[in-house]
């Protein structure tokens, strides 16, 4: 909860008068006519308003200084349009700036404000802390080298247009970066898997509407950008297990039960031996490949 500011102006003429006489019998007691007809207390009273003013004056800023403050925080504040605002938008708006990330010190700082820096042209993005994916052999520890793996919104982008965006992305990071940090940037490795599923239909459902419901299910279930859904798209560097594939085939609809899976990864276009697991790295993420998959619905 926010720290709650101090009332400054708490002390009134009342106060301030009491106090001063309270003092009199210490620092002259030969002073004993203490009523307001006397010069010297028409003098204390005096001083207590004069305290009063300056204490009055502690909590109430004049715009203009205020408005000076808020240009110092905010630069773009000294605008026309800024100097138009109200003083309360104002505050508000430098201090959304100020609660912003701007620095890039944690990798969920880094992916922030790439994500937040270049939504139009960014999907998703992962920080990998300790590695550089420009260095061989992969995935060796790096301290102090920070790698970014960037996942274009554009799917399959020219070389160029992809250069392009990560030379961005790093210059964009290299002011906001601590000064002993490396940084670099790559698109996503990825691993393609195929799956070979014979499935028990539910009764009254087509099988070539079961059939087409499980493919899009798969596409959708190893998506590497979510949909604005709860899901955000598969994880980087997550592996493949077969029980969460059958899990995902379980819930389609007109499939009573998976009676046969097998899970495949897929290298260079060539099928490899069946598998429980397929790894993937830090820096990558799945794609399913429907032209190499077989899906056999029965009753």
């Amino acid at each position: 909860m926010p720290i709650p500011l101090p009332i400054l102006d708490d002390r009134r003429f009342d106060d301030l008068s009491e106090e001063l006489r309270a003092l009199i019998p210490r620092y002259c007691p030969e002073w004993t006519d203490h009523n307001p007809s006397d010069p010297g207390i028409t003098l204390l009273e005096l001083f207590a308003w004069l305290g009063e003013s300056l204490i009055y004056r502690l909590d109430r800023i004049p715009e203009a200084s205020l408005r000076q403050l808020l240009a110092l925080l905010r630069p773009e504040a000294e605008a026309a349009n800024d100097r138009a605002r109200a003083i309360e938008d104002l505050r508000a708006l430098v201090l959304a700036d100020l609660e912003t990330p701007w620095r890039a010190v944690t990798a969920d700082d880094f992916e922030f404000l790439v994500t937040r820096a270049f939504a139009d042209r960014v999907a998703r993005v992962r920080c990998l802390p300790d590695t550089d994916l420009d260095a061989a052999p992969a995935g060796q520890n790096r301290p102090g080298h920070v790698s970014l793996v960037v996942v274009p919104r554009v799917a399959n982008p020219d070389p160029a247009t992809l250069s392009a965006l990560l030379t961005s992305i790093l210059a964009f990071l290299d002011e906001r970066r601590l000064i002993t940090c490396r940084l670099h940037a790559a698109p996503p490795g990825w691993v393609d898997v195929a799956v070979s599923a014979r499935v028990v239909r539910a009764p009254g459902s087509a099988a070539t509407d079961v059939t087409t419901a499980i493919l899009a299910r798969l596409q959708t279930f190893f998506a590497p950008v979510g949909d604005g859904s709860a899901s955000s798209g598969w994880p980087f560097g997550k592996d493949v297990h077969l029980s969460e594939v059958a899990a995902a085939l379980e819930g389609v609809a007109g499939v009573d039960h998976v009676k046969h899976l097998c899970l495949f990864q897929v290298d260079a276009g060539a099928i490899g031996p069946r598998t429980q697991v397929v790894p993937v790295p830090p820096n990558s993420l799945v794609r399913f490949t429907a032209a190499q998959s077989e899906i056999i619905s029965d009753l």
